[in-house]
């Protein structure tokens, strides 16, 4: 999605659609509602197909890192807001998906004006999928990003965002199912 409405990115980019649940947080899953209400995807749930974008939404991120690149100011690019990114994904198109993954890793080497976001619930999984040559220090534009929703998951998932070699990394507090006290991971 381009010029998107959330405050803290520009873009939304979703290399493909779909997620199976794994914690409290995703109960009321936002995004599983809106694929099955407003367009009609199955695809939740462990064996559920996933949806891989289309080449015309492929293309845009190279669009607007040009356009980035032009107006010399950084954009922002929420990554898979419809799936989880780190998603140990073992469904009928897995192959699909992982090739997906492996050309998302690529875009993001490729559009160094964009920051990308990488959003996940699942931290554990992201120095195994990302590019062997990302294994000491990712890209400057790979940001790393933990979704916490209350403390058994903050002490489950912080340590590995923790442990990963992005030069920025970042907390989703949400939902806040209960107090979480993040002191000791600053």
């Amino acid at each position: 999605m381009e010029n998107s409405k959330i405050q803290w990115t520009d873009h939304t980019f979703n290399p493909w659609w779909g997620c199976s649940k794994i914690s409290p947080g995703c109960k009321h899953c936002y995004a599983e509602k809106w694929a099955d209400e407003r367009f009609h995807l199955n695809v939740w749930g462990a064996g559920a197909e996933r949806r891989v974008a289309s080449e015309t939404m492929w293309a845009k991120p190279t669009k607007w890192n040009a356009t980035a690149a032009k107006a010399g100011k950084r954009a922002r690019v929420f990554c898979a807001s419809m799936a989880d990114v780190f998603e140990d994904y073992k469904g009928p198109n897995q192959g699909e998906v992982q090739e997906a993954r492996k050309r998302l890793m690529r875009i993001i080497e490729d559009t160094p004006h964009l920051d990308w976001l990488l959003l996940t619930k699942r931290p554990e999984n992201a120095a195994r999928m990302v590019p062997k040559s990302w294994g000491t220090k990712w890209p400057s534009n790979a940001w790393a990003g933990c979704t916490v929703e209350d403390r058994e998951h903050a002490e489950a998932r912080l340590p590995h965002l923790l442990s990963l070699p992005s030069l920025v990394q970042f907390v989703s507090y949400e939902p806040a199912l209960e107090w979480v006290d993040f002191s000791p991971w600053i």
